[in-house]
């Protein structure tokens, strides 16, 4: 029987209220076989127009935030590629719209490893980041290769200690299941994440999304993966290792030391507000209204060049009650901390509150669910079956 484990655990940050910026940078270098993010060639990319741009929106939208925001996450795409210039003047933009001029509670910018010079890291540094997360995927070349990676786990490596040189918060992403990869090789991969010892490590199963290269690839038997039962090895070598070493796993995919947690995505999960700027960018009332920017560089740079902030590039859906308790059940659920049940039923009810233990039922008999102090939680068992847990609980 697998239990959950809290002791000593830190919630810090999870008491945290706030709201947060999302800026989305959608160009990159080339694409990962594996990738259905939005983003398109960087060598087609006109910097200057889209800073402006972003500038243009955050102008216009900023008051759809109850309060101002305390978090920054830059994300992509790959946000290392704008040139440093053009990343100050975006950065001072920012702080001048939101008459900004304390530092950020957090201030995250995802890097490529083959991004990060000493030139990057000064400017990151200047304007504010006090947070780096820096896709690694795998430290074993032929695996980086065949999901065409452009850095080497020698790369990565150099770039991690150009991080650590200047910032005290690092995060890196690592892969599991990925073409040709064995539970050996992933060893390989999480001994060497563990050696680098970052503040943060997200591990995530590879997925198939439908259109990209990897699932036609899969389709056509021409790449060999892990069996479904070898990625749950993984997974499971994965946990034990960085518990072993300290870490917390607070929410599925990601884990930390202590008090080391991601602020601005946890506050994704806990439903808190957040604005995302440009094309393909959600954002969130914190009640009901979810906002979306289409998918479109070019139509994005033409709606913003007129310097008109009064019309809205964003389509937008005002979720029904059926709507925001499947997603409270859908964020919560991943994070370790779990659904708190008195939350749940003040938003929505006592009858919603029964139906949803009455679906409970069956896991908490199996021990997949957990009832602690009135939260709902996965086990480690049950999270071997979060999809399925999570559905059952939403009927």
């Amino acid at each position: 029987m697998a239990v959950l484990d809290t002791e000593n655990y830190n919630y810090q940050c999870f008491n945290m209220k706030g709201s947060g910026l999302y800026i989305h940078i959608p160009f990159c270098k080339n694409k990962c076989i594996y990738c259905d993010f939005f983003s398109g060639g960087a060598s087609f990319a006109d910097w200057d127009s889209y800073v402006d741009s972003l500038l243009l929106e955050l102008k216009g939208r900023i008051l759809e935030l109850p309060i101002v925001p305390d978090t920054l996450y830059i994300g992509g795409g790959t946000p290392s590629l704008i040139p440093s210039e053009l990343f100050m003047k975006l950065i001072s933009g920012i702080n001048d719209v939101l008459e900004k001029n304390e530092l950020w509670l957090e201030f995250t910018v995802e890097v490529n490893p083959d991004d990060v010079s000493d030139d990057k890291c000064r400017v990151w540094k200047e304007s504010g980041v006090n947070r780096v997360s820096m896709g690694v995927q795998s430290f074993v070349d032929s695996e980086l290769s065949k999901i065409r990676r452009r850095h080497t786990s020698e790369d990565a490596l150099r770039a991690y200690d150009l991080l650590a040189c200047n910032f005290d918060n690092i995060s890196i992403d690592l892969m599991f299941g990925l073409p040709e990869q064995t539970c050996e090789s992933w060893i390989k991969s999480v001994k060497k994440a563990l050696d680098l010892s970052p503040d943060h490590i997200s591990a995530y199963s590879l997925m198939f999304e439908d259109g990209t290269p990897i699932s036609v690839l899969k389709k056509q038997g021409k790449m060999k993966f892990p069996s479904d039962e070898e990625s749950v090895e993984m997974w499971k070598i994965l946990s034990s290792q960085l518990k072993e070493a300290g870490y917390n796993q607070y929410e599925l995919s990601n884990y930390s030391k202590p008090g080391r947690e991601s602020i601005h995505n946890t506050r994704y999960w806990l439903g808190n507000p957040y604005l995302g700027l440009g094309p393909s960018a959600h954002s969130y009332d914190g009640k009901r209204i979810r906002r979306a920017n289409p998918a479109d560089i070019k139509g994005y740079l033409r709606h913003f060049t007129n310097n008109d902030v009064t019309s809205h590039f964003y389509a937008e859906e005002i979720l029904t009650v059926e709507e925001q308790k499947d997603e409270m059940l859908l964020t919560r659920m991943r994070m370790r901390r779990g659904l708190d049940i008195v939350e749940y039923e003040s938003n929505f009810g006592k009858s919603a509150k029964q139906r949803l233990l009455n679906n409970a039922k069956p896991f908490l008999i199996n021990e997949t669910l957990i009832n602690d102090s009135n939260r709902l939680k996965l086990s480690d068992d049950g999270i071997m079956i979060a999809d399925d847990i999570i559905l059952a609980l939403s009927m």
